[in-house]
Order: C-alpha cells, then structure tokens, then sequence
C-alpha cells in the first residue's frame, strides 16, 4: 500500500514538472501581459491551502466574506486568482465547491510567478494576498452560508441517512474526536497534545441518544471504532460508507457539532452550525467570534509539583498560544483531557441552548463569565468580538483558573 501510493505521488510530482516545461512559453507570455495591464488593472495570486481541510474550508469562507464587505480590498480595479500548491485534495467535494466560487489556475501556470515575487524579480507584494482562518470581524454571525447543495446533490444525501436508519425529519449531530490517527506521520507528533480519547464522549452521545437525538461520528482517518452500542449512535468514520461529499453533506444538515478541534469541525463556521469545542488547547487559539459557540478547555498541571495551573501561570510560560508538544514538556507542563461527566454537562448545556436558541450569559455565571474573558489572552490577529460562551459548568468548577 505505501509502496503503491509512493510510486502514485512520484509519478504526480513528474507531470507536474513536465507541464511546467512545456506550458512554461506560455507562463512567460502571462507574466508579461501582467506587467502591461498593471497601470489599469491589479493581478493578485494566493496559495490554497488545500491538503488541510480545515484551511481549506475556512481560509475560502473568510476570503470571500472579507471581499464581500470589501475589508483589505485594493484600492485599483483587481482580479484574484488561486492555485493549489499541494497534490492532495482534502476533500473532493469542497474543491468542487470553491471552483464555482474562485479562479483557480493550475499549479504550473501560477508557480513560477511566485517565484519570481519571492526572489523581487518582475513581481512585488502587491501581486501577492494572504488569507486568514480567522474571523476578526465577526462576519459569520452576520452573513448566510455561501455553500450550497443542487437538488441532485440533497436528494442524495437524504437518501444516505434514509439508508443509515434516520427517519425524515430527525435530528442529528455531527462528533468529531482528534486522535493519533489524525496525522499518523512522526513529522505530526507535535501536534498529539490536541489528540482525545473518544470513549470520553460515551455518556454525552447516551445523554443525546434519550433525547431521540442521533450521533453521527465523524472523521476520515480514526484509531478505534466506538465500543459503546446504541441505535442512535452511528459511527460514520469506520462503517466503510464514508465519502467527501457525505462530510459536507451532513455537516450543512447536522442540529450542531461536538468536536475537539481539527479540520473538518470548520464545517460547522461554513454552515453557520452551533459548535460545542471541548477539550480546547491552546487557550489563545480558539474561535471566540461565533456566538453560537461553547467552549470547554482541557487541564494543566505542572508535571513536577502536580499543581494545576492557571490563565496567569500560562501567560507566564508563555504557552497560550503554543502550538507544539514540545513547547508545554519543554516548561514541565502536563496536559489533561476533559472527563466524561465534563464533556455530558457541556452537551447538555448545548443541547438546552440549542433547543431553545438561548445564547446569551447564564445570569448565575455572568460575573464568572466577564472575568474569564478579561483574564483571557486577547490578540487582535486572531480574535473579533468575543460573542462565544464558555461552559458554564466549567466556569463553576474551574474558578482558579481564570481568577
């Protein structure tokens, strides 16, 4: 199997570099045909990040919504082109998708451009543009989805879970749980502080089963398929009836999302879904400018004294917004998941303001609530308007953490 797919990527990275050769006259035609129309019109280029879902969905959505309320635009007429520097696609269906929503130009046409940009010859920063994940402006709270399904395509989906055994009309919930299966490769090692166990989430999925609520496992690559048994619970990511489409499909149809952070939980910003982020890490990192968001952190110990640290001690280590394993062993910093009975009270949180569309502050944990965000590590480049609530069990049990 490695040896088969080695040999595949091989022959990819060949053709690419071929088409480079032979469409290379015409690159060069392009390039000039930049220079001389700049005076009137601006040709700018970006790179999608295509081999990472979660990039891939919401560097697009933010991309598109800042264009539409005309954030960052150039002052001068402008045209944007996109071109994809990785062979895989991480999903199929949401590159279907973009390609009715951008310009995107073959990786050999638009390679040598950049090129060019990067070593200052013929090409300057203008003519290149960076796209964020980050919702700065709060634009999904005040916009519709910009993805949608053809009647074919819905028909579709909706037989898949006429198949599965969801009878119209029910109610469902996507979960996704990161674990060592995510990125398998040693070169990702550094991101195993975010992996979960999935067995945590028993009691939740339980709890929302006696509601009549179905659970729909997510994920495309998993280390283990869910031990407990429920009719309700169906564990999409190992059944062997996971497709591209289907990902998007049940993430536009789903009641709301539980995950722990990864890729394909971004669906949930696309479709404008309410999101329950549990087990949350790093601090400064996660997505505050949805106001149907409920957050649950994971835990900190000090790996020598075994004492829990706090918002204070994190900012002092300099790890709210560290991003590798190595950053927290490196401070002696232990990292620890959330329970089962932490991720069922935050579900169940979610599943009261779902149902009953309330979003605002529990009056009992208002003041809880205002001092964990004032103790919060705030950063302009990766926050808007925080609007997203924080469990309020968590802040109930957790007071020495924000205080």
């Amino acid at each position: 199997m490695f040896k088969s797919q080695f040999i595949k990527t091989k022959i990819l990275v060949s053709l690419r570099y071929l088409f480079l050769i032979i469409f290379f006259p015409l690159t060069i035609i392009f390039a000039f045909f930049i220079k001389l129309i700049r005076p009137v019109l601006l040709i700018r280029w970006a790179r999608l990040d295509n081999a990472k879902f979660g990039h891939f969905a919401t560097n697009v959505e933010i991309y598109l919504l800042e264009k539409k309320f005309a954030i960052d635009k150039p002052k001068e007429n402008y045209i944007d082109f996109f071109y994809k520097p990785e062979l895989k696609i991480s999903n199929k269906q949401l590159d279907k998708m973009w390609k009715k929503k951008l310009i995107i130009l073959p990786w050999f046409i638009i390679y040598p451009l950049e090129w060019c940009r990067q070593k200052n010859l013929l090409f300057k920063n203008e003519n290149y543009f960076f796209t964020t994940s980050k919702d700065r402006y709060n634009l999904y709270d005040k916009t519709k989805p910009i993805l949608s399904f053809s009647k074919k395509e819905k028909k579709r989906g909706f037989e898949f879970l006429r198949k599965i055994g969801l009878p119209e009309n029910t109610r469902f919930v996507c979960m996704h749980v990161r674990d060592g299966a995510y990125h398998p490769q040693k070169s990702f090692a550094y991101h195993d502080y975010r992996n979960c166990d999935v067995e945590n989430f028993k009691s939740a999925c339980k709890f929302l089963s006696s509601k009549n609520i179905y659970v729909i496992r997510m994920g495309s690559k998993v280390g283990k398929k869910i031990s407990y048994s429920d009719p309700k619970i169906i564990d999409y990511a190992t059944n062997g009836m996971r497709t591209d489409f289907l990902d998007i499909f049940l993430s536009s149809e789903c009641l709301f999302w539980i995950s722990t952070g990864s890729g394909i939980d971004q669906m949930s910003k696309l479709f404008r879904k309410p999101h329950l982020n549990v087990n949350q890490v790093p601090i400064g990192h996660v997505a505050t400018y949805q106001k149907k968001s409920l957050i649950v952190f994971k835990h900190f110990f000090d790996k020598k004294t075994n004492d829990k640290l706090n918002i204070d001690m994190l900012k002092l280590k300099n790890l709210c917004f560290a991003t590798t394993a190595d950053e927290f062993e490196n401070k002696n910093v232990v990292i620890r998941e959330n329970n089962e009975n932490e991720i069922k009270s935050a579900t169940k949180e979610i599943f009261f303001r779902v149902d009953n569309n309330f979003w605002d502050m529990w009056d009992e944990t208002k003041d809880k609530q205002k001092k964990f965000w004032n103790k919060f590590p705030y950063q302009k480049e990766f926050h808007g308007k925080i609007v997203a609530n924080i469990g309020k069990e968590f802040l109930i049990d957790n007071e020495n953490f924000y205080n």
